[in-house]
């Protein structure tokens, strides 16, 4: 009995562990761009992509329905989620809010020397980034600042939900450095709530970060009056 048991624990895990998997893949294949707005999915065709059954197929779409990266429409099927200007706005209102909290929770509880050590290590790297007008370094280094501060706010909750809103905007971020001398205007915003975190000033490093999300929302809401496809 006592084998069986654990042999029933065992497959249960392999499920489950296929359905994350599963639901990993198709949503990296959203945030990235392999999959675009509008596009309609299958159970069957994905299945049959990723070498699975349909159940765990059916479950990873569900939970994506839920994160709001695809949606089910009666009589048309599956498709992924297009965002409109307003709802962009609208999540990177919240974002601000979530964010903002979080940077101030993170300097409250205060940094240590290692912290610092790795806050100028990135931000030199940010530096040459920009310097050299590297998008792709740029994205790497500039989520490696944002979850810093989602990571050391000491509230897991708060790290969750703010992954899954800059989840469903991180398309977007593409957009976000395609016109010219961005990454310029970004370290220089970084730089700014880096000084407030010297500082341990909780309520301005939350006032940065929260003027530097209103400053990318207001550059993807450019870059969306002009491609409303996206």
């Amino acid at each position: 009995m006592k084998r069986k048991n654990m042999a029933a624990a065992r497959k249960l895990s392999n499920a489950k562990s296929l359905r994350e998997t599963i639901y990993e893949r198709i949503r990296d294949d959203i945030t990235f761009g392999k999959l675009f707005p509008g596009q309609r999915l299958t159970e069957a065709v994905l299945a049959d992509t990723l070498k699975a059954s349909r159940s765990p197929v059916r479950e990873a779409l569900r939970q994506l329905e839920t994160e709001g990266l695809i949606t089910f429409e009666r009589n048309k099927g599956i498709e992924v989620s297009r965002l409109s200007t307003k709802q962009v706005d609208e999540i990177f209102d919240i974002r601000m809010v979530l964010e903002g909290y979080a940077a101030y929770l993170t300097v409250e509880r205060g940094l240590t020397e290692q912290d610092w050590q790795y806050l100028d290590k990135l931000n030199k790297s940010l530096q040459q980034d920009a310097d050299k007008n590297d998008e792709q370094a740029w994205f790497e280094h500039n989520a490696g600042f944002h979850n810093f501060f989602r990571c050391h706010s000491g509230n897991r909750n708060l790290e969750q939900l703010i992954s899954m809103l800059e989840r469903r905007v991180y398309r977007y971020k593409y957009m976000s450095v395609s016109f010219p001398d961005q990454l310029k205007y970004y370290l220089e915003q970084h730089n700014n709530i880096i000084k407030a975190c010297k500082k341990k000033d909780p309520d301005l490093v939350r006032v940065r970060m929260q003027e530097h999300l209103i400053y990318v929302k207001g550059v993807i809401g450019e870059y969306l009056k002009r491609f409303p496809y996206m």
